[in-house]
């Protein structure tokens, strides 16, 4: 028989270190140094929700805003061209899925010819007698639907991260909702994140052209009547109409300037922001300071030098935070003053940095998950490996002998391989995560079982105990491997179209497959050629 391979021995020793290595930050967590995670995975294994405790949300997102998200940025692109074109817009007005564009001659209109074309491919066109109109077609319609989805998951995913907490899990489900977990968040820190998530987050930098302490004034200086219900239904595109916007100051907005008229259109928005970060105003209060990146610190500086002496409204979320008096031409930086606590600067900082939501979202369902269960959890699955593990090498070694002893050699590098690679890929561990290692382990059981009893055939037959083990290995190869094939192949099913914890169980099981074939095919023959490698006569014992 030949001796035991020194290639394999190289593989398994090789892939040992391996898994030790990637189950340190496991283990030893922040106590590792700080070259660590340049060099090696640095997250380790993870706790799931149902583990760890923390907060489960779900959110259903406005994809439906999608168009009005599009048609905005349609608007700021026809303008700017229009500009640079030296052609003069009337009008530039959002209806339902479609843009109206309006000009002042017709020799303007014959100008925005190349300039229609250029949406040909996302909307069909219309010429009226001085304007024109784009029609938003319905694949692109959908197309920015599923954008406007992906844009959110992305922007919640960079907020919770910058929050702090522990490896947060965000996943999207069908096609408008998204789930958030957040394990080892504290139930204290759960309205926070909920704040955090819900902010729109659109800053806009508009000149004030007006104010007064009530909307009814503002709104009686431009020719609408507030008793008027029908036309206060029209008040919106009435001020549209003249350019203007209306919006409510903040709460700690001084006594007469509760409303703020401004400009309708902003001249610079919350999307040119390189940083936002917390600051503190001359009286030593919480502030909001934040930096402009290339295109964006031009446009600002632009609009503040040619409204010098004018007010400028920092609008959030559709809120007059503050309205400074310009004093000189701005261009690289700003800041937001109001009353804001310590968090609250914190927290406004933290999603201007991540962006803004281009659809507004809600939680559709909230819990919070209690680590008590986590510990209780935790403590029942270790009990249910260990008294499973215990089990499984007790019967081993009664049954087969030293060749059991192999197997358990064998399932302990297994279980340690198992979970190396699962550290390394940093998969987040649950109660169904659990479930997939105690079935692994007996499955790794179950593929010593044929070769073992295949080696007995061959031993009744007649052959030496060296070729028995050969034969046994070999001819049971394709067995072991069609059983663990078709049991992978429902793992990868199981992930592909399950979520959550289902995807949790697939995943490891799946690589508890992968590594169980490796154990009892490579390292249990290793160790059996090792030990009967050099024995030509010795019996084997089984």
């Amino acid at each position: 028989m030949r001796r035991a391979s020194k290639g394999w021995i190289s593989v398994i020793v090789v892939v040992t270190f391996l898994c030790l290595i990637f189950l340190m930050p496991t283990f030893l967590g922040d106590s590792l140094p700080s070259w660590w995670g340049k060099v090696f995975p640095k997250k380790g294994l993870r706790l799931g929700l149902d583990l760890k405790g923390g907060v489960y949300l779900l959110l259903g997102v406005e994809s439906g805003n999608a168009v009005d998200h599009e048609l905005s940025g349609i608007r700021e692109s026809i303008v700017a061209q229009a500009k640079e074109k030296g052609i003069l817009l009337r009008s530039v007005t959002a209806d339902g899925k479609s843009l109206t564009v309006t000009l002042f001659s017709k020799s303007d209109l014959k100008k925005t010819k190349e300039l229609r074309a250029s949406y040909a491919d996302i909307a069909s066109i219309s010429e009226g007698n001085l304007s024109f109109t784009l029609t938003l077609n319905d694949a692109f319609i959908k197309q920015s639907m599923r954008k406007a989805i992906d844009q959110v998951k992305e922007v919640i995913t960079n907020r919770i991260d910058e929050f702090g907490v522990l490896e947060p899990i965000v996943q999207r489900l069908g096609s408008d909702r998204i789930l958030i977990q957040v394990p080892g968040a504290s139930v204290s820190d759960r309205q926070r994140i909920i704040n955090i998530i819900n902010r729109t987050a659109v800053l806009e930098f508009k000149i004030v052209r007006d104010t007064a302490p009530d909307k009814a004034t503002l709104l009686a200086k431009h020719n609408i009547d507030t008793t008027d219900p029908a036309q206060m239904a029209l008040a919106k595109k009435t001020l549209a109409q003249q350019n203007l916007a209306l919006y409510p100051g903040g709460d700690d907005s001084r006594a007469n300037e509760k409303f703020f008229l401004t400009d309708l259109h902003a001249g610079v928005t919350g999307k040119y922001i390189s940083d936002a970060k917390l600051s503190f105003d001359s009286y030593g209060r919480p502030a909001v300071g934040f930096n402009f990146k290339g295109e964006g610190a031009s446009k600002f500086g632009k609009l503040t030098g040619e409204n010098i002496g004018k007010r400028l409204a920092i609008v959030l979320d559709g809120v007059v935070k503050s309205a400074p008096t310009i004093n000189d031409r701005i261009t690289a930086s700003g800041i937001i003053t109001r009353r804001f606590t310590l968090d609250e600067a914190k927290d406004l900082a933290l999603v201007l940095r991540s962006g803004a939501l281009p659809v507004p979202v809600k939680v559709l369902e909230e819990r919070s998950v209690g680590p008590s269960l986590g510990r209780d959890s935790i403590a029942q699955g270790r009990l249910s490996l260990i008294a499973g593990g215990v089990l499984v090498l007790l019967f081993m070694v009664f049954y087969y002998r030293v060749q059991g002893v192999i197997a358990n050699a064998a399932l302990a590098l297994n279980m340690l391989f198992l979970m190396g690679f699962l550290s390394a890929f940093g998969v987040t561990l649950t109660l169904p995560g659990i479930a997939g290692l105690v079935l692994t382990l007996g499955m790794a059981v179950d593929g010593n079982v044929i070769i073992f009893e295949r080696i007995k055939e061959e031993l009744r037959i007649g052959k030496t105990s060296n070729a028995a083990i050969d034969a046994g290995y070999g001819r049971s190869l394709w067995t072991v491997l069609d059983a663990n094939i078709t049991t992978l192949l429902t793992a990868l099913i199981l992930f592909w179209f399950g979520t959550g914890p289902i995807k949790g169980f697939a995943v490891t099981l799946s690589v508890g497959i992968v590594s169980t074939v490796f154990s009892n095919v490579v390292v249990a023959k290793v160790i059996s050629d090792f030990i009967y490698g050099s024995r030509k006569t010795a019996s084997v014992s089984i």
